[in-house]
């Protein structure tokens, strides 16, 4: 049987002898025929692409020349005359109809896929034989060919992925130097392959080498910053956490607990656990509830690990940060979010309530057979709307407490889980460190034991620095410290002796700090966000950058805080609650945290809205370190970053609150739409204003609520609070709130992004010409860009008067004209109001160009383009150009995957039209 090879140059061999395959252009019939996998390619493709692009006027005869030629050089045995069976004619062109063995890109192929679902021996050989029939780059002489790029770069992942699965299936079967060699082949040839470096980091933990983990993937982390300015996939970051933090299920689940080498013990309770599940049916639910580095997170992951097949539809988990970060749990609605996402529903397709998410979530849920790990939660309210509401899908929870709203209402099954006997505690620590080490010094391995009290991940510590110095110096170390009362209950004590203590564990790294680092690893634990900054460290620690910097490293070397990205910093839970028992004045750190916040918030805002005037939040004293912005992509950046920590700071000083909505209300609502979170913040902010009794912020905050609901496009629900900022704004003679309030309830009344009907805009009418009016008698640094605002909606009134069309344009070109002066996203909103009433009018062409001016302005900023595209389509679309309107509805549709935008269904239902041309 012929042969055809493209793992390398085109070539046909007849068994191991090379036989000759014509010139280029026949060899490059043969490849594209090849790359089709027997589907057939009409002959004007085929001959596009062999001539690339570029046919010459008898193509389809010369093309029969070579399908000849190649038909008696693949079929040399065929009599003359009779039907081609390798070469065939069909549906006005050729396919290839040869079987899986006889190319080889093929049989490579297949055997991929076949690996994937055999045992982790058989996957081996199989990879292994496929990888052999590489012989360099697919189609090598047409590697420059338009055609040819797309399928060489599909191959290539194809081998990678084959490499990857290779090494997966060494790891498996305890093949751990075959698998570390495998995995660094492929990142050295493919360095910037997260999951090559994910591999080796893998191996090297499986060979009781964490340091050398680390190194790798703290390489690859500085690669991808230094070429590409990104950070680690999330995988990977996680995976130098669970290093860090010795979270041996991790490895567990990756490798096999047999494998990993650290899952030692709880062989009782995996069965226990397995008893549990099994009585409850095709509805099981268990809570796994222990004291903090009992190890309930390794236990879950081992068992679901061990039970996966019984679950054929996949395995959910979150961590609820439930005892993480204080004041910082993850939100029911965040989680859902994320399970909707993972179970493939469009991120637009998730609505934004609570409720409606949970009803989603179970409607998807419903008929699949899935496991649910719910890690670390607070209570059972944050767990309830997680669970599936459905039989077929099992849930465990674990939690420090023992989540009995869950036993009792749910009938949930509680496992508790106790500190390791002494027996499983040297058990551990021979998996661990090796027998021969660990059994070395017996007197030195009990007295470790002893004093970890039988905690795993005490003894994941000790076992770290007992990797690198002998057993009789950690004992000496721990002897004699105090313990962690906060994180050990009587039943602890009981088991273990009153010794299950981890504030030992942590106290040698402690005491060996300079005072400066020491210092700064107490304050710094009082941070209730995920994470603490470089920036914030530096206020903190009230020096400077460089010193700080250096008292971070510090305090990351000795593995008292882990560094997950570059300049940001966090705890593992207990090493928190370490640090805060031996913390000093709280209310002084956290005062310097939440001003330090405020202050960068407010410098990002400063840059983002100029126009805004005056400045609520005070200038930062010269002590007091924040960062600066000067461009809009820096700004935005740090508040995408810091979001997460200058809410949960917000929130914990309540006396900041109106000043926290100021400096990030308005990128809250105007540019991530993070609009629940903005209501609720702002909600809490007023109820202080009104207890303070300050009229400015009162009005100020019924405002921003208002505004909420009117990016929500309910403004009937925002109406009231408008109604108080206005009556605020006329009792205190306070022109500007009275304008504010005045213009956002002209813009309640009409819809957003959208032309207004008539009644709407004559109902609208008088709100906005008072506000226009009040905003003349303020200066025209503080009013300018807030007057041209009111133009919109004055335009539209004069808009349905009769000859009222040339005032409404003019009134819309004025807008787009100042704010073009200071505001560029004002000037971007206004151009596209501007282009719905030149399409209205007709004037299509000027209302592309408005459009596209508008999606200029905004940039890469991805919800904001979502707008000026849907009025590009709707232009398109109008002048009969289905072509550039399939291009803008594309992109917009495009963005509506992965921007959360709150007028999904509107624009859905504006780019509908688009099927009937698509």
């Amino acid at each position: 049987m012929m042969r055809v090879g493209v793992l390398g140059p085109v070539e046909v061999r007849d068994g191991s002898e090379l036989v000759a395959g014509g010139g280029d252009r026949q060899q490059a019939v043969l490849a594209v025929l090849v790359a089709a996998a027997g589907r057939v390619v009409s002959v004007d493709r085929l001959a596009d692409q062999v001539w690339n692009g570029a046919p010459p006027a008898r193509a389809g005869s010369v093309l029969q020349v070579y399908v000849s030629r190649l038909r008696r050089l693949l079929e040399p045995d065929r009599p003359p005359r009779s039907p081609a069976t390798t070469l065939v004619s069909e549906a006005g062109g050729y396919a290839l109809r040869l079987p899986d063995d006889a190319v080889d890109a093929w049989s490579f192929e297949r055997d991929v896929r076949l690996a994937a679902g055999l045992p982790p021996a058989d996957a081996v050989e199989l990879l292994r034989s496929a990888l052999e029939r590489w012989r360099g780059r697919p189609y090598e002489q047409f590697g420059d060919e338009d055609w040819a790029r797309t399928e060489i770069a599909r191959l290539h992942e194809a081998r990678c992925v084959a490499q990857e699965r290779a090494a997966t299936a060494l790891l498996r079967l305890g093949r751990t130097a075959d698998a570390v060699r495998a995995a660094r082949e492929l990142a050295d040839a493919e360095p910037l392959r997260g999951e090559a470096w994910r591999l080796l980091a893998l191996g090297l933990w499986a060979s009781h080498r964490p340091a050398d983990a680390l190194d790798v993937l703290r390489a690859h982390h500085a690669r991808l910053g230094e070429e590409l300015g990104l950070y680690p996939e999330p995988a990977l970051a996680a995976l130098e956490r669970a290093i860090l933090e010795q979270r041996t299920g991790v490895l567990a689940g990756a490798v096999g607990p047999a494998r990993a080498g650290t899952f030692a013990g709880r062989i009782a309770e995996l069965t226990e656990l397995d008893r549990l599940m099994e009585e409850d049916g095709d509805a099981p639910f268990a809570v796994i509830s222990g004291v903090g580095g009992v190890g309930k997170t390794t236990l879950a992951l081992a068992w679901a690990q061990r039970t996966a097949s019984r679950y054929p539809d996949g395995q959910l988990y979150a961590d609820l940060r439930g005892f993480g970060p204080e004041d910082a749990p993850a939100g029911p609605s965040e989680v859902l979010f994320a399970f909707l996402a993972a179970l493939g529903m469009p991120e637009h397709r998730v609505p934004p309530g609570l409720d409606e998410r949970v009803a989603l979530y179970r409607s998807v849920l419903a008929g699949r057979r899935m496991l649910l790990v719910l890690d670390n939660a607070r209570d059972a309210a944050q767990v309830r709307p997680l669970l599936p509401g459905a039989r077929g899908c099992a849930v465990v929870v674990t939690g420090r407490s023992e989540l009995a709203g869950l036993v009792v209402a749910e009938g949930a099954h509680l496992l508790r889980l106790e500190a390791f006997g002494a027996d499983d505690a040297r058990d551990y620590l021979r998996a661990r460190l090796g027998a021969d080490v660990a059994d070395a010094d017996p007197a030195a391995r009990d007295a470790v034991v002893a004093r970890c009290g039988g905690l795993p991940l005490a003894l994941a510590v000790v076992g770290a620095r007992a990797a690198r110095h002998p057993l009789a110096v950690v004992a000496g170390e721990l002897a004699g410290e105090p313990g962690l009362d906060a994180f050990t209950t009587p039943a602890d004590r009981k088991a273990a002796g009153d010794r299950s203590d981890p504030r030992s564990v942590f106290s040698w790294s402690y005491r060996h700090l300079p005072p400066d680092a020491a210092e700064l690893f107490r304050r710094l634990a009082l941070h209730p966000g995920p994470y603490v900054t470089l920036d914030a460290a530096t206020a903190v620690a009230g020096g400077d950058r460089r010193d700080t910097h250096r008292l971070l490293r510090q305090l990351a070397d000795a593995h008292l805080i882990v560094e997950s990205r570059p300049g940001r910093f966090g705890y593992h839970d207990l090493l928190r609650a370490y640090a805060k028992e031996l913390a000093g004045d709280e209310r002084e750190t956290l005062d310097r945290l939440a001003w330090h916040h405020l202050y960068a918030a407010a410098n990002a805002a400063k840059v983002l809205y100029p126009f805004r005037q005056p400045p609520r939040v005070e200038e930062p004293p010269p002590e007091m370190s924040a960062p600066a912005f000067t461009e809009r992509e820096a700004a935005l950046s740090w508040l995408d970053t810091e979001y997460d920590n200058v809410v949960a700071l917000a929130s914990l000083r309540p006396a900041l609150l109106g000043r926290f909505v100021w400096a990030i209300g308005q990128f809250q609502q105007d540019v991530r739409y993070h609009l629940d979170e903005t209501i609720e913040l702002t909600t809490r902010a007023l109820a202080e204003a009104e207890r303070d009794g300050d009229q400015w912020w009162i009005g100020y905050l019924h405002f921003m609520v208002g505004r909420a609901w009117l990016r929500l496009d309910r403004g009937a629900e925002g109406q009231p609070h408008l109604e108080r900022a206005i009556a605020v704004g006329r009792t205190t003679d306070d022109p500007g709130r009275l304008a504010h309030g005045l213009l956002a309830y002209a813009m309640s009344i009409t819809p957003v992004n959208t032309v207004p009907t008539a009644e709407q805009a004559e109902a609208a009418f008088p709100y906005a010409t008072e506000a226009r009016a009040v905003y003349q008698r303020l200066p025209p640094n503080v009013a300018t860009a807030e007057e041209a605002n009111t133009l919109g909606v004055i335009g539209w009134y004069h808009w349905y008067r009769p000859g009222g069309r040339p005032e409404a344009l003019r009134l819309l070109r004025e807008a787009v004209e100042v704010h073009g002066r200071a505001n560029p996203y004002g000037e971007a909103n206004a151009r596209m109001e501007l282009g719905r009433m030149l399409l209205l009018a007709g004037d299509v062409a000027e209302a592309i160009d408005e459009f596209g001016r508008a999606l200029e302005i905004f940039g890469d900023r991805r919800p904001l383009r979502i707008e000026p595209l849907v009025g590009l389509y709707q232009c398109h679309l109008r002048a009969g150009d289905t072509a550039a309107a399939a291009r803008a509805r594309d992109e917009a549709l495009g963005l509506l995957e992965i921007a959360h935008y709150p007028d999904l269904e509107r624009i859905t239902t504006i780019l509908e039209p688009a099927a009937k041309f698509s």
